[in-house]
Formats: C-alpha cells, sequence, structure tokens
C-alpha cells in the first residue's frame, strides 16, 4: 500500500510540474504578445489618424445619368403629344354638332 501512496504522489507531483510548465509556458507567450503590441499600437494610432484626417477626394462621370435623363424626357414627350389625326377627329366631331345643333 506504501509503494501505491508513493506513486499517486509522484504522479501527482508529475501531473503539477506539467502543468506549472504549461502555465509558465503560456505566460510567456501573454507577455511577448503585450510586448508585440505595445510595439506596434503607436503604428496603428498612427495610420488611424491619417485616416481620420484625410479629406476624400472624388470625381463622379454623371454623364451617362444626364444622357439617360434627357432621353427619357424626349420619350415622355412624344408619349403625351395628341395626335394630329385625334386631333382632327375631334374637330370634325365639334363642327358636326354645332352644324346639327343650328339646324335643329
Amino acid at each position: 500500500m506504501g509503494k501505491l501512496l508513493e506513486f499517486s504522489v509522484m504522479r501527482e507531483n508529475l501531473s503539477q510540474q506539467k502543468l506549472l510548465e504549461i502555465l509558465t509556458s503560456e505566460i510567456e507567450m501573454l507577455q511577448q504578445t503585450t510586448k508585440n503590441i505595445k510595439e506596434v499600437a503607436p503604428e496603428i494610432a498612427r495610420q488611424l489618424h491619417n485616416l481620420k484626417t484625410t479629406q476624400l477626394k472624388y470625381d463622379i462621370n454623371t454623364e451617362k445619368l444626364e444622357q439617360l435623363l434627357e432621353d427619357h424626357k424626349r420619350e415622355l414627350k412624344k408619349s403625351v403629344v395628341i395626335p394630329r389625326r385625334f386631333l382632327v377627329l375631334v374637330g370634325v366631331i365639334i363642327i358636326w354638332l354645332v352644324i346639327q345643333i343650328i339646324w335643329m
């Protein structure tokens, strides 16, 4: 029973030692990452400042849009215009009705 207890204690010590090694390794990685972030942070801040203060320049070509608008205006004017034949027909009917009224 003594050997089993001794083995159990040794195993526990090895597990604790392994856990300690892993924790130490993770802490070292975290310290290195923190160091890297601190080194890069000023450059990131500078670039963000540049992005915030840089004025955007833009040039929009609206020629095609204006041409399309003009085409639509022309089409609309064509569709709204009353055909001459219709006006002539309405005129003839009005004259015929006026003549009918006069004769009655």
